[in-house]
């Protein structure tokens, strides 16, 4: 999820040193011992996230879709450590997201209030 999910969809371009994961009950960050990269849990309803499941590197994994990556970034844009690609990672997924989708999304998760943070750094009027 974040900007996790936003590496996978190309729209960070750069290698991340913590990853974002979505998990129904918390856990404590985990600090990887081959490398300086933390993998941080962030408690969600992971029923609820709108989710796929995308081929990577390392395996197959259950990644957030597009719209809701947007939803999530423009929610905690400081979450991960890369505040200053944020808006335009949201710019550009925005820009392949259905805004029907992501009106759909936004509603039940209460996230109306990202969406229209997302849509102005995306350049869309609200």
């Amino acid at each position: 999820m974040g900007v996790s999910a936003a590496r996978v969809w190309g729209a960070i371009p750069r290698a991340l040193a913590t990853a974002v994961v979505a998990v129904p009950r918390a856990h404590r960050p985990i600090e990887l011992s081959d490398r300086d990269a933390t993998v941080r849990f962030v408690q969600r309803d992971t029923d609820a996230l709108d989710a796929e499941r995308v081929e990577t590197s390392l395996g197959a994994a259950l990644v957030t879709t597009a719209e809701q990556t947007v939803l999530d970034l423009a929610r905690r844009p400081l979450l991960g450590h890369a505040e200053h690609e944020v808006p335009a990672a949201i710019a550009n997924l925005y820009r392949r997201s259905d805004p029907e989708r992501l009106e759909q999304l936004a509603g039940p998760q209460r996230l109306v209030s990202a969406l229209r943070r997302a849509e102005i750094w995306a350049g869309k009027q609200p």
